[in-house]
């Protein structure tokens, strides 16, 4: 009776909340429609003012072109204004849209769309007037104010509409606040009711239930904790009763027979599954009838098979035992099983491991015994796994590795593990092995589990490696010693032999017949081809040897163009061909200045040898993706794709039907692993017929050295070099002229700013100046006058290079030399000679130091600068050299590196570090390879820097000029 009023208590208990949820629900349901429909009405009011603040800005951008229109004159400017028109249509009707609902917000826009025509018509109005008449017709209109006053209409009916739209927003946030709060009410309301009825009705329930859970926990714990410990233990258990029936099987046993509790449940064991002998065959006695029978606990007999339902065999190791009451008696029978196939098969496979071994494996005693060896010992050391074990294995041990080998033995005894031990053991006939182990102790077992590995045949190898690796580097010295020597002792005499051969060729030294003269040539001839051979082998040999270093520099691309271009133009004019150079301004590149000259004479000097006359090369420098690509085209037969490969091969040339084969063979190699060394790839271009094109790439440099806006300065190194100050307002102009004065070994300072001139000019002292005439602000000729009127700057000569052809003005005016564009840089350098000739006509000359070794090329050297008028002391040796200049510091000293008693990097230094000779002139001519820091002090301590393995003799002449003053003795 109880349990019937407690029912309908519950069930109208639940009825009730439900109503009362349905109806929170509900009433929050029409409080949420409200809020919605509020936030709906004030999205649109924001999209109504935000239409209302386009429609002004479109006037604004409107107004905006009109005036720039107005101002201008340009119908660029009404862009914005045409824009503003073709918007402002599309926007009105928006807004008339937007607001077709709301009377206040149509009566504005009555009032507001004449007023935008007004507007619109007085904005065209001032454009047509503007286009038609003028700025100043234009101008009355807008003074009129008309525009304005549209405009400031137009602004009122806006705000008021914004006005507008800002109250309907206001009215529904109102609206939305009322709306949440009643929905607040109902919910809280609601739920509180809810929740008081729920918890009456849970009251009576927990009451109920406590009763039932009272009396069915007794039960459950016993169950479940039988049922939990089967489960989760990891062998099978299969239960019966007294019978032999099934009662119970975990999932372990139910996994291994292939029967499910269900399934099994009240049938018999030996239908459920078969035991047998693994080596017979033949059925094991059911372990629960062995029970049943001898009343005790049993185990199966050993190699036993349990057959699952589906026919599957496990190998099982088992236990059964009687189930007995707290009375004694019995209830039935359980059965533990597990499944040891795995663990038999992993011991099959541990030990199939431990005999197949190509390691020696073994079982080592405390005692100094082997316990266990595998067949890898007898294989390795020849004797029996018998006789191993009959004696300590110290006894094996040679001699000399026995002590080693007791302190690796005691450290294992102390748990400590062996990773990499060496030691000899002997062989059964009487030879060792080598054998390195790892050891792991166990010290409860007392025995010590080891890996030894026949190293033997592995330090032969490696001894062989070693003695190997001894050749290679006595080899390698001996290369670098050959190239050291070769570089020297065949170069020097090379040099001596080209020196005399065009010594002979003037003929001051007396007349020779023709044959002479042509046997002279063949000598000249073959002489520098033999050099050029030789300074190729020696490169290729340097940089395969790892022993070519490079020097980076920032260096401008264009200057570097232009001096190779300049070198090899003879060569172009003897074949009548074309040279072009297409070169971007400005770029710059960080890479070795020589390397990078000889990468282009060895590419250009390649086209031009196999193009054929009247043809046509390009050399072009661009720049790309922050690369600059370098490329040299010609229009020459091409090269065939299966010559494409083996060009850039030492010694391969290519041949031509009926032509002859032309150089060494070694220019493309050479040049491809210079390019390499800058970190880029040489690439080619080119088809049978259509000419080649070799190009590749370097990193551009974006950040060049920063110079003055007004001054640029070059060849800082170069101190004795005459300076010449290029006054030039034209950027082109005057990058043309320093190119040309830089390259012909000039100082150059450029000049950008005419009205400083002077000022810089008295400043700098240059020794000559050029002057362009078209400047501004400043007129040329107004600064020639200040400069010949200056006291400081008046005995400067003065080169005019213009295109104004007045050169009588200028030569009234003080210009000492007078060009009229374009220049030929002959003629500027020409100019520049008689300028600087005449200036230091009446200076003494002191006689120049040779410092020379060689005594063959010591003698071409001071005939050469005799042959000029030079005067010329000549020492063979660093000590007589030194003590020349302390006697005399001389002119300019011409100096070898590799002399004797004093090399030539000492006296270097002791004339830089001495204040006496610090501004000495030397000029280094060396066929030393030098080290990257070699040359950079060089480069920096020196004025300039020749080969002897490159053609040196005219362009030292050409800097001797520059440096020193012109000879004032007669030439021989």
């Amino acid at each position: 009776m109880r349990w019937k009023m407690e029912r309908h208590v519950i069930l109208w208990g639940f009825v009730g909340a439900l109503a009362i949820l349905a109806f929170a629900g509900w009433e929050s349901h029409r409080d949420t429609v409200r809020v919605a429909e509020a936030a709906s009405a004030r999205k649109h009011s924001y999209e109504v003012q935000r239409t209302l603040d386009e429609t002004a800005a479109r006037l604004v951008d409107a107004e905006t072109g009109q005036r720039g229109y107005l101002l201008t004159g340009n119908d660029a400017y009404l862009e914005p204004y045409r824009g503003a028109i073709r918007n402002l249509d599309r926007t009105m009707g928006q807004l008339k849209e937007l607001t077709s609902d709301e009377p206040n917000q149509r009566k504005h826009i009555e009032a507001l769309e004449p007023l935008v025509e007004r507007k619109l018509a007085e904005l065209q109005t001032t454009i047509d007037l503007r286009r038609n008449k003028g700025l100043a017709a234009a101008n009355v209109v807008v003074l009129g104010g008309s525009g304005k006053q549209w405009m400031d209409q137009i602004r009122a009916v806006l705000a008021e509409m914004v006005a507008e739209e800002s109250d309907l927003r206001d009215i529904r946030m109102q609206e939305m606040n009322t709306a949440l709060a009643a929905a607040g009410r109902t919910v809280i309301g609601g739920s509180i009711l809810s929740v008081l009825l729920l918890s009456l009705v849970f009251a009576v329930l927990i009451r109920e239930l406590s009763e039932r859970k009272r009396t069915q926990e007794a039960l459950a714990k016993r169950e479940k904790w039988f049922s939990t410990t089967l489960s989760s233990i990891g062998d099978a258990v299969i239960a019966t009763d007294m019978n032999g029936a099934v009662t119970f099987m975990n999932s372990v046993a139910q996994s291994l027979t292939g029967w499910s509790l269900e399934e099994a449940q009240g049938k018999s064991m030996d239908l459920v599954f078969d035991i047998v002998n693994k080596e017979t065959r033949r059925p094991v006695e059911n372990p629960v009838k062995k029970v049943f029978r001898e009343g005790k606990i049993v185990g199966l007999a050993d190699h036993t098979l349990l057959l699952s339902k589906n026919g599957k065999e496990f190998e099982i190791e088992d236990s059964a035992a009687p189930i007995v009451t707290d009375t004694g008696g019995s209830i039935g029978v359980v059965l533990v099983f597990r499944d040891i196939t795995d663990l038999k098969h992993a011991r099959e496979e541990a030990d199939r491991y431990f005999t197949l071994s190509l390691d020696l494996l073994c079982i080592a005693g405390s005692d100094g015994y082997f316990k266990r060896l595998n067949p890898a010992w007898a294989k390795v050391l020849g004797y029996t796994t018998e006789e191993l074990q009959a004696k300590p294995f110290l006894d094996f041990v040679h001699p000399d590795d026995r002590s080693k080998t007791i302190q690796e033995s005691e450290k294992l005894g102390k748990g400590q593990d062996t990773v990499s031990f060496e030691n000899r053991y002997q062989c059964k006939d009487g030879s060792y092995r080598s054998l390195m182990w790892s050891a792991t102790p166990f010290v409860e077992q007392q025995v010590i589990y080891a890996v030894a590995r026949d190293v033997t045949e592995v330090k032969r190898t490696q001894e062989a490696l070693v003695s190997a690796k001894e050749e290679v580097e006595r080899a390698s010295k001996f290369k670098d010693q050959f190239l050291s020597t070769m570089s020297h002792e065949l170069r020097t005499p090379l040099n001596a032999i080209l020196g005399f051969s065009e010594l002979l060729t003037d003929k001051r030294y007396g007349e020779m017949n023709e044959r002479q003269s042509r046997y002279v040539n063949h000598i000249n001839t073959s002489g520098k081809h033999l050099l050029k051979l030789i300074s190729d082998i020696l490169d290729l040999s340097k940089i395969e040897a790892g022993r070519m270093e490079i020097v980076r520099e920032d260096m401008a691309v264009d200057f570097v163009c232009s001096e190779v271009l300049s070198a090899v133009q003879p060569l172009v004019d003897k074949k009548s061909q074309a040279l072009v150079r297409h070169v971007d301004p400005d770029l710059r590149v960080r890479a070795d200045p020589t390397k990078f000259k000889q990468i282009l004479m060895n590419l250009i000097g390649n086209a031009i040898k196999f193009t054929p006359e009247h043809g046509r090369i390009e050399l072009t420098a661009r720049s790309m993706d922050g690369q600059v690509i370098v490329e040299v085209r010609d229009n020459g037969p091409g090269i065939p794709v299966e010559d494409q490969k083996r060009i850039f091969q030492a010694f391969y040339r290519r041949t031509e039907a009926g032509k002859a084969v032309e150089g060494t063979g070694l220019g493309l190699a050479i040049t491809e692993r210079l390019v390499q060394m800058h970190g880029s790839h040489l690439e080619i271009n080119s088809k049978p017929g259509q000419g080649t094109c070799f190009h590749f790439s370097l990193p551009l440099v974006t950040n060049p050295p920063t110079q003055s806006a007004r001054i640029q300065t070059a060849r800082p190194d170069i101190r004795r070099a005459p300076r010449i100050f290029v006054i030039e307002d034209d950027p082109a102009s005057a990058h043309l002229i320093e190119s040309q004065l830089l390259s012909s070994g000039y100082e150059a300072i450029r000049c950008e700013q005419p009205r400083q001139a002077r000022e810089l000019a008295a400043k700098l002292q240059p020794d000559a100046i050029t002057l362009d005439l078209l400047m501004k602000p400043v007129h040329g000729f107004e600064v020639l006058l200040e400069l010949k009127n200056d006291p400081r700057t008046s005995k400067i000569p003065v080169v005019v290079v213009t295109i104004v052809d007045q050169p009588a003005i200028g030569t009234v005016l003080g210009a000492d030399e007078y060009l009229v564009k374009p220049v030929e840089k002959s003629a500027l350098l020409a100019a520049l000679e008689r300028c600087l000739s005449r200036r230091t006509a009446s200076s003494a000359s002191r006689s120049i130091l040779v410092v020379e070794d060689d005594a063959p090329t010591r003698e071409v050297i001071s005939e050469l600068l005799h042959r000029e008028g030079y005067s010329v002391v000549a020492v063979a040796d660093g000590a007589e050299a030194r003590a020349s200049v302390t006697k005399s510091v001389p002119e300019l000293v011409i100096l070898d590196l590799l002399l004797p008693k004093v090399s030539g990097f000492d006296l270097l230094s002791e004339w830089r570090a001495n204040p006496r000779t610090s501004d000495l002139s030397v000029f280094v001519l060396t066929s030393k390879d030098l080290t990257k820091d070699e040359e950079k002090y060089l480069r920096k301590n020196s004025e300039c820097l020749y080969r002897k393995q490159q053609s040196w003799q005219d362009e030292l002449i050409t800097q001797l000029r520059r440096v020193v003053a012109e000879p004032q003795l007669e030439k021989a």
